[in-house]
């Protein structure tokens, strides 16, 4: 999935001239605080609404450049590469740029998180392992073999590494509710299986943490 397709449908850009009581008043329509400033198809960078709050309602926008954000990404870029931009920059929006450095959109922080949903498959049925590993014995395709063994497939995986321990935490989403079966075939292969959790129990905690999350965004 890349940057492209996370482009938001709805939030528009502002404009040198735009008044900041229009910049308040869309972020707060949008629930973001930041917008991109564009002249033209050029990207100036992003406002915040703190760098604005102290300013008149009626100065435009263009008054607070010296406290633009340059904050973008390549419109062929991977979504981790965004969530990564994201995340260091604690941004609610980043701007699109294409390839000749032209404004083409922007990305919220709520539309990357529905976004990241589908990609990490949250929504389909399954079970979640946690595999505890030493780096030397990672290997993807052999815990997807005894996966697989076993009638069943990996949906989606994503690897921790404990800072404390030197250790890898693999987690492994699977479409099967029932694991048993699995767990006892990663345990004969000498895995360490530290959690696992039967998805019918849960999923509405997994979509309950999400829900928060989405109302913390929208605040």
């Amino acid at each position: 999935m890349l940057a492209r397709e996370l482009i938001s449908k709805v939030v528009p850009p502002l404009r040198p001239n735009d008044e900041v009581a229009r910049a308040l008043a869309w972020m707060d329509e949008f629930k973001v605080s930041h917008l991109p400033v564009v002249d033209g198809q050029t990207f100036l960078g992003l406002i915040s609404e703190d760098n604005i709050l102290d300013g008149e309602k009626d100065d435009t926008v263009l008054a607070s450049k010296d406290a633009f954000i340059d904050a973008s990404v390549s419109e062929s870029q991977h979504i981790y590469y965004v969530i990564r931009k994201m995340a260091s920059t604690d941004l609610s929006v980043v701007a699109v740029l294409d390839t000749e450095g032209k404004y083409v959109g922007c990305i919220t922080l709520s539309d990357l998180v529905t976004k990241f949903e589908e990609l990490a498959v949250i929504n389909q049925p399954g079970g979640i392992i946690v595999l505890g590993l030493n780096k030397n014995d990672y290997s993807l395709a052999q815990v997807a073999h005894v996966v697989e063994s076993n009638n069943a497939r990996i949906l989606s995986s994503y690897i921790f590494e404990r800072p404390e321990t030197g250790k890898l935490e693999l987690t492994l989403k699977v479409n099967r509710e029932e694991l048993g079966s699995i767990i006892q075939s990663l345990e004969r292969y000498d895995y360490d299986v530290i959690a696992h959790f039967q998805e019918s129990a849960h999923l509405e905690d997994l979509k309950g943490r999400y829900d928060e999350l989405m109302r913390y965004i929208n605040i």
